[in-house]
């Protein structure tokens, strides 16, 4: 177990309290901006609404984190083992390298009416396009730690003649474990805004439809109710992950 020192605590400790300062400042703009937009529901309110979501939130959130959890297991898988083929090789990091920035930077809401046309209006085209917002961070992540890798890692792995995918599960994802889950607490929140923005977009489930159909109604207060848990779940998921590599990084040194 990691045992922090006196002054890793206290920077964690002054961490957790700004992060609750400006939870309060947020709250404190919001009743602002309820004072100045009608649209704006009062935080008091947005609380009152969340008794009005019996019966729908549960339904909306098992299909929007359902859909979300998928999505990012899928990129978390598939971008570790393409980023360390893709990293190993110069030529083949050389080819994809440019290719893969310039994924990542593409807004992928731009690509949505394809997969709606390839998967229908559903689960199948709200998780693909979950997992292609998630995957590019794992990619970049993974492909550039592992062409930076010490060569004597590589060399170990072809001296003792070990199989490829044991070489990847032994030696080459845990010699960029930290690079990785950097890439993994990225790809959670980059999974859960695009899961959210296809259904926005079009779907036939999910958080994102129920935020859509209560704004065309004008119910306002649980529009926002919406949106709180959202926020709440994707930023404590977050968090969480970036507690967890603060701690790698210390464990490692």
């Amino acid at each position: 177990m990691l045992n922090l020192s006196g002054s890793d605590k206290q920077s964690s400790y002054a961490v957790y309290g700004g992060m609750i300062v400006v939870a309060i400042l947020v709250c404190l703009l919001w009743q602002l901006a309820s004072s100045l937009v009608f649209a704006v529901p009062e935080p008091l309110e947005t609380l009152d609404a969340f008794g009005s979501l019996d019966g729908i939130l549960g339904p909306a959130v098992r299909s929007t984190f359902g859909n979300a959890a998928i999505s990012f297991v899928m990129a978390v898988g598939i971008g570790s083992i393409l980023g360390v083929l893709i990293g190993r090789s110069a030529y083949w990091y050389a080819v994809f390298s440019p290719l893969v920035v310039v994924g990542g930077a593409t807004p992928k809401i731009i690509i949505y009416p394809i997969l709606l046309l390839l998967l229908g209006l559903g689960h199948a085209s709200v998780i693909a396009m979950g997992f292609i917002g998630g995957i590019f961070s794992i990619l970049i992540n993974v492909m550039v730690a592992v062409r930076s890798m010490k060569p004597v890692y590589a060399q170990v792995a072809r001296s003792l003649n070990v199989k490829p995918w044991r070489a990847l599960f032994r030696i080459y994802l845990p010699a960029v474990s930290v690079p990785l889950l950097t890439g993994i607490r990225l790809c959670f929140g980059l999974t859960v805004v695009n899961v959210i923005f296809a259904e926005l977009f079009a779907a036939k489930s999910g958080m994102g439809k129920n935020i859509m159909d209560y704004y065309g109604i004008g119910r306002y207060a649980e529009m926002m109710a919406m949106i709180a848990i959202l926020f709440l779940v994707a930023m404590g998921g977050s968090i969480i992950l970036w507690g967890l590599e603060r701690r790698l990084r210390k464990l490692i040194g």
